[in-house]
């Protein structure tokens, strides 16, 4: 017959059952050394301006639970952990630059064990950049000058147009130095990596822009002076569209003027500012004659580039000086006549005289609308008697040059009073 069991020893058996059940915490003792996870390979230490960015690969990476980064610097003999990083990288911010900092790295895998660290790895944060001809916003040259931004152990740079640094090679450090932008004009990117004497890479690549315009173009150059015939202080209106902004736009209006500036900046005729329009309102200058004068329009974009010049589409302009005015010297009555007054006025000497026009008036303010008195057609006939008129009345008289195209200019105006 069995005894039946003792109440403590089965109470001893069932705790024991709970606690095998439970998971015992690690004991680095009950592993050999080959079970514990190797230290990352291939550390890389790239620096940058206040931080430092740390690689790494490894070669069992799915055992791995985490990376455990540990940091000193040149003022601490102690490393203290920094970061716990997932990912085969770690970036250490914000750093001071001009500072020593030594790092390494050791592992944890999925059994929570830490294996050995890296060998220390140091770097110092530094101020980094680039720039193309010295910051100018624009190029006409596909040959630039690129100044770096370095601190004084960097030995090698890497140059390239393009972000990939696809075919990139590192050359000697040396600033200013010279490049050659990929064609096409268009904005354009210069990238740059730096390399100090330890073979430690600057953690990102730096850039600067330009804007290479290698050439200048005028798609249309118009005025508003067809089938209109100018005289001195007309107004002209000159439109040059360049499509691009910060030019010079000038004009030549032959045996005129040369170098008529035109404006793309809301003012003095421009309709739209900053719009690659130049315009102008150009008042015609007192001077020669042209019945054909040629306006032709230049333009010379901001990065220097000088466009052909363009005859404006518009066609020539007719440009006639007025004939020259002459003096009113005298209206007076004669002596002994209530009904007369005698006009007296000064020669005109041009070599297209026309004739001499006398308008009179009741009124002051004559015109060459006012009514006609008489045409005389010898420019050296210079007084005129005019009768019939009211005794004791004022008249109002202004003698008009006019020349062979039709053009004229008034003199001064006289008054006089015919006698009682």
């Amino acid at each position: 017959m069995r005894k039946p069991m003792n109440t403590f020893v089965l109470l001893l058996s069932v705790i024991t059952l709970i606690l095998a059940c439970v998971e015992a915490p690690v004991n680095p003792l009950k592993y050999d050394v080959r079970d514990f996870p190797k230290p990352p390979s291939n550390v890389k230490l790239a620096i940058g301006d206040g931080e430092i960015s740390l690689l790494w690969q490894h070669p069992n990476q799915k055992s791995i639970r985490n990376y455990q980064i540990q940091r000193r610097d040149s003022l601490r003999s102690n490393f203290e952990l920094v970061g716990v990083s997932e990912e085969l990288s770690f970036t250490d911010r914000p750093l001071q630059n001009g500072r020593v900092y030594f790092y390494k790295i050791s592992c944890v895998d999925t059994n929570g064990l830490q294996g050995s660290a890296t060998e220390i790895l140091s770097g110092i944060p530094a101020v980094f950049g680039v720039l193309i001809n010295n910051g100018q916003a624009s190029t006409n040259s596909r040959s630039v000058s690129l100044t770096f931004a370095a601190p004084k152990f960097t030995s090698l740079v890497m140059v390239s147009n393009d972000s990939s640094f696809e075919n990139g090679q590192w050359g000697n450090f040396t600033t200013p130095r010279s490049w050659v932008l990929s064609q096409e004009d268009g904005l354009k990117t210069v990238y740059v990596k730096f390399r100090n004497n330890q073979d430690v890479e600057s953690n990102m690549s730096f850039l600067d822009n330009i804007i290479l315009d290698t050439q200048a173009r005028i798609s249309q150059f118009v005025h508003d002076g067809t089938s209109r015939i100018f005289s001195p202080g007309d107004i002209l209106h000159l439109r040059l569209q360049a499509n691009e902004t910060g030019g010079v736009a000038q004009v030549d209006i032959n045996n005129v003027e040369k170098g008529i500036l035109l404006y793309d900046d809301g003012t003095r005729g421009d309709v739209v500012e900053q719009d690659g329009i130049y315009e102008v309102d150009y008042s015609i200058p007192t001077g020669p004659q042209d019945e054909g004068a040629l306006v032709i329009g230049r333009f010379t974009d901001k990065a220097g580039n000088v466009a052909s010049s363009l005859n404006s589409s518009s066609g020539r302009i007719i440009i006639r000086r007025p004939p020259t005015p002459v003096n009113l010297i005298a209206v007076a009555p004669p002596i002994n006549s209530s009904r007369k007054l005698t006009l007296t006025w000064s020669i005109n000497t041009d070599s297209d005289f026309a004739n001499y026009r006398i308008f009179r008036s009741q009124t002051p303010g004559i015109t060459e609308r006012s009514p006609l008195l008489k045409i005389i057609q010898n420019p050296s006939v210079l007084s005129l008697t005019d009768s019939l008129l009211a005794p004791n009345t004022t008249y109002y008289y202004r003698v008009y040059v006019y020349d062979q195209t039709g053009l004229f200019f008034g003199s001064n105006e006289r008054s006089g009073a015919t006698n009682p």
